[in-house]
């Protein structure tokens, strides 16, 4: 099931009336240039449409606001202008996307006020994790020599890999969560469940991802960008969300906002709603 117009389930009636624990906004590959419209992609309309989803961002009571990747198509010039354009929203939480890489990373960090790529935050009773598949280093090169002799669809440059201290970060993080009755909901550029998204977008390591997100009962849903087309998948529970890019869509069907109730998710946009209902509940 993707998450396009045609498919985005429409009818928000019924779909629980009480007040959501918390919402917050999210949306994927905006992916702003300076540049001409190629290959379907709007990169200079993407400034325009960042505004759009910003002023009705504004209007929903949120929490915060994510962004899962791929700010811009290229260029620290493009980076600073198209930040310029959500500085009204907060707070406001970044996840690092393959074509944002292209950026120096010193740079890139610093615009963005990150530490590092991974991190976590916090909500009451729910936890927050983040990850960067751009930084797999050895093996990550590793994986991708492997899935091209392989022939592996996503034996791609384009992907990347959740590897070394970042794997491990992630496992504990999760099992903090359980050892809390903390629910988690893992936000990352790429797609890791095929259901999800086409395969030649999915990480190189996306099925060791799956073992360790199968493994931790805390896991809510993963939610990613990176395949503008978007997409929806469920595997044990865990609900696997892609948005589709905003470089290449109309930016009522990108721009999204997750309520968060104990027992459910509702991801509405300005043209519908999904229920996504929660394992353990």
């Amino acid at each position: 099931m993707d998450l396009s117009r045609r498919s985005f389930l429409g009818a928000a009636a019924g779909l629980g009336r009480a007040d959501p624990q918390f919402s917050f906004g999210v949306l994927a590959d905006v992916q702003y240039a300076d540049q001409d419209t190629a290959n379907g992609r709007e990169y200079r309309r993407s400034l325009d449409k960042l505004r759009r989803a910003s002023e009705w961002f504004a209007r929903q009571r949120l929490k915060f606001v994510i962004q899962l990747g791929d700010l811009v198509d290229s260029g620290i010039d493009n980076l600073d202008r198209v930040l310029a354009g959500w500085e009204s929203l907060a707070p406001k939480r970044h996840v690092i996307g393959n074509h944002d890489g292209e950026i120096g990373r010193a740079a890139l960090l610093e615009r963005l006020k990150l530490e590092r790529g991974y991190y976590q935050f916090a909500a009451p009773g729910w936890r927050f994790l983040v990850l960067d598949g751009t930084q797999s280093g050895p093996e990550g090169a590793r994986l991708l020599e492997e899935l091209r002799a392989s022939k592996e669809p996503n034996a791609q440059t384009w992907n990347g890999a959740i590897a070394g201290q970042q794997k491990e970060w992630l496992r504990k993080a999760l099992k903090e969560a359980s050892a809390k009755g903390e629910r988690a909901i893992v936000f990352c550029h790429f797609p890791v469940l095929p259901a999800s998204c086409r395969r030649d977008h999915l990480l190189w390591n996306w099925r060791e991802v799956l073992e360790i997100l199968d493994a931790a009962p805390s896991v809510a849903a993963w939610i990613n960008g990176h395949d503008h087309r978007g997409g929806y998948g469920v595997r044990a529970g865990i609900h696997y969300v892609t948005l589709p890019g905003v470089v290449e869509n109309d930016i009522r069907d990108c721009a999204r906002v997750v309520d968060v109730f104990p027992g459910r998710l509702l991801i509405r946009g300005q043209n519908g709603t999904q229920r996504l209902e929660l394992r353990g509940e």
